[in-house]
């Protein structure tokens, strides 16, 4: 990928995604929103011990996670994988202690979004399988990424399902698979269950995996009835009602056979896995043979026909649906690795099982290179190298400065750069996603042009061997992410506790970081309410709501009150919030608002220094308005 072709999704909304670009977005997005914060050096320390005096880990092991993934994908100049799968998860673990935890929520959401039927589910609880077995297609639509959107009907007829639970024991009812897939025409259902690599975890992390089937076989083993299947349930899917044993309401509502396959995903070069790259398959033979050693043995509803091939990581045997039954459900387990366990799960068939297995067995088999392939987006790993290199740049600069810092200053000095940036944020706002993606790197080229004509430092060749241009680009774009996801850049005119200047002004910019754009926090409601405010606000000299200087006064008279916000969006009256700006919170003293009576306004130091921005009315309360004048012009 050149410097021209950045793809840089985490600034769209959500409904302007793929289905893959929302799942990475969901994975990596509080970690995208904090790289810049590292950037112009705002983000946090973090410590180990819990203490608070624990070192910046903005290196070391990141650093060298990040330095592996170019590495892998040197070497594999033609295939984005390697890349894709280093730059999404080594960074990430500078943000977050759940380092493997990200990188598995991301590939079982990817797995299922891409699994062709529409039916893969993910994270299904054990207690709450009915539900599942029943509606499989309306589960599916329920996964916030799948961008299928539920009736109100419907929603209501998975609400009832899900008060359908499984009296387990309870250390099994929350037990859950990371796929569950129910093909209903060949009665198979079949539970997977993945670790990312051959690596995860190390060998301890691995037995963790033989949890959720070992609780599986204990419930189907069982003879006491675990659920009532009322009459209207029973009429609505053709069963009879009445209690059921879980074999028993796996067999009313066709399940003949399960299968449960644990997969290793990727190798230690992060390509798919293959049955000879894994460094621990002689613990998960050991686990295998001690999964059938430790089976149940002399209960009411014995196994039967135990079949064990340690070699091949198989094990098979099969419970009867009732004690003394003749009728049976045959349970299958094994390990898998790469895209053959991919494969598996996707079509139910048992061809690929073993240490012969391969794709070959499969008809049009599918790849998890290719269901990720989508997922090249570019926020993750180029936040942390800009962040990476302008920390440097920052540490060796005299003036405590850095590129990123320049490139924003400029913007602020220049008139027209700012109208361009207001501007830029109304595209991202309003779903523009084409004329956005333009405009960055169009903006962002602009911008590295000037700042490189007219810098009188080094700080570029410091830390970048390659074109100038072509990194200084790379810093505007991260410096317009910072400013339309992590934090406005008018914050950079108000001063810091640090510095000289109105304690006023100070308890603003605070105001605005820990409360308006507060980043580990949804605050797009408080947004929406300032902006109404921003809007509405009029000022004696300027007659606008842009004030023509510090000291130009409000004009009260046309100051919006707490319920005309209200009405304007919608809501009840947002007292709380109003106040929380006007007079602060535990962790903050206000300023950004001021009020008389029940009216708010912006003071004009505070609007003065935000120039621009968060002017304009939300682009939705800004329709209801043109579509009220154009009724009553039309009257």
């Amino acid at each position: 990928m050149d410097s021209f072709d950045r793809k840089i999704i985490s600034i769209h909304n959500d409904d302007e995604l793929t289905e893959a670009e929302l799942i990475l977005k969901q994975t990596v997005n509080t970690t995208v929103r904090k790289l810049p914060l590292a950037t112009f050096q705002e983000h946090e320390k973090q410590s180990d011990n819990g203490d608070g005096d624990g070192g910046d880990q903005l290196t070391n092991q990141s650093v060298g996670g990040v330095q592996r993934a170019r590495e892998l994908a040197e070497e594999n100049p033609n295939d984005s994988l390697p890349a894709v799968y280093g730059g999404l998860f080594t960074v990430a673990e500078y943000f977050t202690r759940s380092f493997d935890a990200i990188k598995g929520k991301f590939f079982e959401k990817v797995i299922a979004a891409e699994e062709e039927s529409e039916r893969l589910d993910v994270d299904r609880n054990l207690g709450n399988l009915t539900q599942y077995l029943l509606e499989p297609e309306l589960c599916w639509k329920s996964l916030d990424y799948t961008r299928e959107t539920l009736t109100q009907e419907q929603r209501a007829q998975l609400d009832e399902l899900d008060s359908i639970t499984l009296e387990l024991a309870k250390n099994n009812q929350q037990a859950n698979a990371d796929a569950t897939l129910f093909f209903e025409d060949e009665g198979t259902l079949v539970f997977g269950e993945h670790r990312t690599s051959v690596v995860s975890g190390g060998t301890t992390a691995r037995p963790s995996l033989m949890r959720k089937p070992r609780a599986l076989v204990r419930e189907l083993m069982k003879s006491t009835d675990v659920v009532t299947i009322s009459g209207g349930v029973a009429d609505e899917y053709d069963i009879s009602a009445g209690s059921y044993t879980l074999t028993e309401l796996l067999n009313q509502v066709g399940v003949e056979r399960i299968q449960f396959h644990v997969g290793i995903l990727f190798n230690e070069k992060r390509t798919p896995a293959r049955w000879a790259e894994d460094p621990q398959q002689g613990t998960s033979r050991r686990l295998i043979e001690q999964f059938e050693e430790d089976i149940p043995k002399g209960l009411a509803k014995d196994i039967r026909n135990v079949s064990l091939d340690s070699n091949d990581l198989r094990l098979e045997f099969e419970i009867p649906v009732s004690p003394g039954s003749d009728e049976t459900i045959p349970f299958h387990i094994s390990f898998l690795y790469g895209d053959v366990y991919l494969n598996t799960i996707y079509t139910g068939s048992l061809d690929g099982v073993g240490r012969d297995g391969s794709l070959d067995n499969f008809e049009s088999p599918r790849s998890l290179r290719g269901i990720i392939s989508e997922n090249d987006a570019d926020d993750l790993w180029l936040g942390f190298s800009i962040a990476e290199r302008e920390n440097k740049v920052f540490e060796m600069s005299p003036e405590d400065r850095n590129n990123a810092m320049e490139i924003a200053d400029l913007i602020l000095e220049t008139d027209e750069y700012t109208e361009r940036l207001a501007e830029f944020r109304r595209l991202c706002r309003e779903g523009k996603r084409k004329r956005a993606d333009d405009e960055l790197l169009s903006f962002a080229r602009d911008l590295a042009e000037e700042y490189d004509r007219d810098r009188d430092n080094d700080y570029v060749e410091w830390v970048y061997g390659g074109d100038s241009l072509d990194y200084l680009q790379d810093v505007a774009i991260e410096t317009l992410v910072y400013d339309s996801i992590s934090r406005p850049i008018f914050l950079r005119r108000f001063p810091r506790s640090t510095e000289a200047g109105s304690a006023d002004l100070v308890s603003a910019r605070e105001t605005f970081e820990k409360y308006l754009f507060k980043i580990d926090s949804d605050t797009r409601k408080k947004r929406r309410i300032f902006r109404c405010v921003r809007n509405e606000t009029q000022y004696v000299d300027s007659e606008g709501n842009e004030p023509a200087s510090d000291g130009d006064e409000i004009d009260w008279s046309k100051a919006p009150s707490k319920s005309d916000v209200g009405d304007m969006l919608d809501v009840r009256t947002p007292t709380k919030i109003l106040n929380s700006m006007t007079d602060g919170t535990n962790d903050t003293d206000g300023g950004i608002l001021v009020n008389r009576d029940d009216k708010y306004a912006v003071p004009a130091p505070v609007a003065t220094r935000m120039g621009p921005f968060m002017t304009e009315l939300p682009e939705d309360v800004q329709t209801d308005r043109e579509q009220a004048r154009a009724s009553v012009f039309e009257e």
